[in-house]
């Protein structure tokens, strides 16, 4: 886990290589956060176990962002709706979550970080997780560039 410093948002924000190979859910908040995850790859098995953990452990708001942003965004809908009507008892908080997906990445990331609201759930802390494995660099690199006033084109 990675945190990233900047004073854009007064949220904590921090990053996370999705690894099969490693524990990566013990690095996922418990309360009032927001989950941004990154991919451009079609991985549903991996995306379907994020979104579940992510439930399990009180997300508030859910971005897809990149080439998969609208799938992410569609499963997590899914995955609440079952939850919700589903005859066995499946967790879900007691607030509303917010899903929404951006195939842009600057403006997915951009939108992520600072228009996370949820009136039913405080948002303290925003954790990004690339399934990609590449954007890290990418993500830091442009959160700079927002401190330094850029804003991503419509």
């Amino acid at each position: 886990m990675k945190k990233i410093e900047t004073n854009i948002t007064d949220k904590i924000i921090k990053s996370v290589e999705f690894d099969t190979a490693k524990n990566w859910v013990s690095d996922f908040p418990t309360d009032n956060w927001c989950l941004i995850l990154i991919a451009d790859e079609k991985q549903t098995n991996y995306f379907d176990e994020i979104i579940q953990k992510s439930i399990d452990r009180n997300v508030g708001y859910i971005w897809g962002v990149g080439k998969q942003a609208d799938l992410i965004h569609s499963m997590a809908d899914e995955e609440i709706g079952f939850r919700d009507v589903d005859i066995d008892d499946h967790y879900l908080p007691e607030h509303v979550i917010m899903t929404v997906g951006n195939e842009d990445f600057d403006n997915g990331i951009w939108y992520g970080l600072n228009l996370t609201f949820n009136s039913e759930t405080d948002i303290n802390e925003i954790l990004i997780v690339d399934v990609t494995n590449k954007a890290f660099e990418k993500t830091t690199q442009l959160i700079k560039k927002f401190e330094n006033g850029f804003l991503p084109a419509d």
